[in-house]
């Protein structure tokens, strides 16, 4: 025989021997995910994807920078082998490290 109290909790009667009535609790298994470790979960997703686009950012500017650097020597190294005419032509090979 099952009763079920106001707690939501379920009571076993169980007779014993001499007749006399002996309940026992038994808690109904409830799994609820708590809110705290959604919210943990969630945060923390966050943060790794925030790092890892800080991470590739970084890692394209530094090789933007790079390439930036290497086209202003080789034009540097032209310009000292005397291939731009004037300084106009200097600047626009310049412009075109800037624009890649």
């Amino acid at each position: 025989m099952s009763i079920i109290s106001g707690e939501g909790k379920m009571l076993h009667l169980l007779k014993s021997h001499n007749s006399a009535v002996k309940a026992k609790k038994i808690a109904k298994p409830e799994y609820r995910e708590s809110k705290c470790s959604s919210i943990l979960l969630l945060s923390l997703a966050i943060s790794v994807a925030i790092i890892l686009l800080m991470f590739v950012g970084l890692s394209y500017t530094s090789s933007a920078m790079h390439e930036l650097s290497t086209c202003r020597q080789k034009i540097d190294e032209f310009e000292q082998q005397g291939i731009y005419s004037s300084p106009e032509q200097f600047g626009l090979a310049l412009s075109y490290c800037t624009v890649k």
